[in-house]
């Protein structure tokens, strides 16, 4: 079945830029300390240096069009199983800012995989990353394929509880975490910052829970239209949440944006984890 998803490209690429913002490299800080991991060259997707309670490590996840896909996994201490979550990267692609945000998920008790939908490449460069989101709108197959074979490869760990897995994600992978609930990739629990939705698309049999932060100045995803999704996700069975941070701007986890508000990010990281303790932690 050919899955469908409803991005709007142009207006998509034109919001993940910080604006006035230099080229350079966003750190999205969910946890108090995350930012000062140290990085061996912060966004070039260097490794990090590993804390010593985490098991950490770069795997093949699988392959696309005979390339390996690779991701940055990260299995908390104790023996498990462990909830999973799959992370996806801003347009950036996957670099330190991403296997950060791993490491701090792993620290609450779950199994992280941070997902690469550009096979292999991260940027610092607003244009190179506008190249390449627009490659992955093209081959949209492609991409829900890669997202697919990262769910399973998550399955498939020992220390993983199969039947326990999420995704959550960030402007350019907040609009992929949805499309993984739309279509029905094997998530129960959505998390999406400031990511493309439709509100008039047919949710009817998606078995997800949505968690989403949108910002009330966000140029690019009206607030109307937030309220609009809102107003979709009451109509269906699910404990969906939806939070509109008042004053916030597109991107305002993001540290290196200048619209960058702490007090939003901090707020929005515990419903985070209290959205992954009710629907991801085994009962």
């Amino acid at each position: 079945m050919r899955r469908i998803a409803t991005f709007l490209l142009p207006v998509l690429l034109l919001s993940c830029v910080p604006r006035t913002q230099e080229p350079g490299h966003p750190i999205t800080i969910f946890e108090k300390g995350v930012s000062s991991v140290p990085t061996a060259g912060a966004g070039t997707g260097a490794a990090l240096e590993q804390p010593a309670d985490l098991q950490t490590r770069e795997v093949a996840y699988g392959l696309s069009g005979g390339k390996t896909l690779s991701g940055y996994l990260v299995i908390p201490a104790g023996d498990g199983p462990f909830p999973g979550l799959i992370l996806i990267h801003e347009w950036w692609g996957l670099n330190d800012n991403i296997r950060a945000n791993a490491l701090a998920f792993a620290r609450q008790g779950y199994a992280a995989l941070a997902v690469d939908l550009y096979e292999g490449e991260s940027t610092r460069d607003p244009a190179r990353a506008k190249e390449l989101a627009g490659a992955v709108q093209g081959n949209m197959d492609r991409a829900f394929d890669n997202l697919q074979q990262a769910v399973d490869f998550l399955r498939s760990e020992p220390n993983v509880n199969r039947q326990l897995i999420g995704s959550v994600g960030w402007c350019f992978g907040g609009g992929w975490s949805y499309q993984m609930a739309k279509n029905d990739l094997g998530v129960r629990a959505t998390v999406m910052y400031y990511g493309r939705f439709s509100h008039e698309d047919d949710l009817s049999h998606m078995k997800s829970t949505i968690l989403g932060h949108f910002g009330e100045k966000d140029a690019s995803i009206l607030v109307d239209d937030v309220k609009a999704f809102r107003v979709k996700l009451k109509t269906l069975s699910g404990d969906h949440e939806i939070y509109i941070y008042p004053n916030a701007g597109h991107g305002f986890a993001n540290s290196d944006n200048p619209v960058f508000d702490p007090a939003a990010a901090d707020v929005s990281w515990g419903r985070t984890l209290e959205f992954l303790q009710n629907t991801l932690q085994a009962k």
